[in-house]
């Protein structure tokens, strides 16, 4: 999955080589962190997987949603701004976004934040080093920016836990489609599939941007 695109200003690309050698520098730091501590990172990520399926299963036995056929793990572009990294999981019937009945949760990125926060603190001192009086909207900017890096570890991260997460939804009991699909990417925007059963991944696209236009036109 690709960074999203950042805004070509005069501060990104001043800062965009810092950026790039800091990430990797912060890509060692979080194996080692990912070595240590992985039980742990996966217990927590996956409270919150069971979270969104428990509601769904709920919801099913009320006869308020239907089966589940989309498991959707969303990148939060407003995070940056409220200085996290997160994901909301969506579990979708056939109605995909335009489902009436939501049944979701969040995922805070705990793990990576301490290493984001000082990434970030490097970045405004180096900002300041160029850019006098650097602005709070500016910041901003910079952490945008830069969340694009940290969306793509937990890209990675979803892509890998995969077989685990198919494992949670059979543990929790839910009534899933046997095409269900795992998707990852842009919460109502376009999105990869990590796991589909028995249909073209061209499909998922299509109707993902389908149910982004019916939305807004709602």
């Amino acid at each position: 999955m690709e960074k999203v695109q950042p805004q070509r200003t005069e501060l990104y690309e001043y800062l965009h080589t810092y950026m790039e050698e800091l990430f990797q520098d912060s890509c060692r730091a979080v194996q080692t962190i990912l070595d240590t501590d992985s039980a742990k990172i996966w217990e927590h990520f996956q409270d919150g997987v069971r979270e969104c399926l428990e509601k769904t299963k709920s919801l099913q036995q009320q006869n308020q949603k239907g089966v589940l056929h989309y498991l959707a793990f969303s990148l939060m572009h407003y995070a940056p701004f409220l200085d996290r990294l997160e994901l909301r999981i969506d579990a979708l019937d056939d109605g995909f976004y335009l489902d009436t009945q939501e049944a979701s949760a969040h995922y805070y990125a705990d793990f990576l934040q301490d290493r984001f926060q000082e990434d970030l603190a490097f970045l405004y001192e180096k900002a300041a080093e160029k850019f006098i009086r650097i602005q709070h909207f500016e910041q901003v900017q910079i952490r945008q920016n830069y969340a694009a890096y940290y969306d793509s570890l937990l890209f990675q991260m979803i892509k890998a836990l995969t077989d685990l997460i198919l494992e949670t939804v059979k543990e929790c009991g839910v009534h899933a489609a046997d095409s269900l699909r795992i998707i990852c990417g842009d919460y109502m925007d376009h999105a990869v599939v990590l796991y589909a059963h028995g249909h073209p991944e061209e499909a998922c696209q299509q109707k993902l941007t389908g149910a982004r236009r019916a939305s807004r036109g709602r």
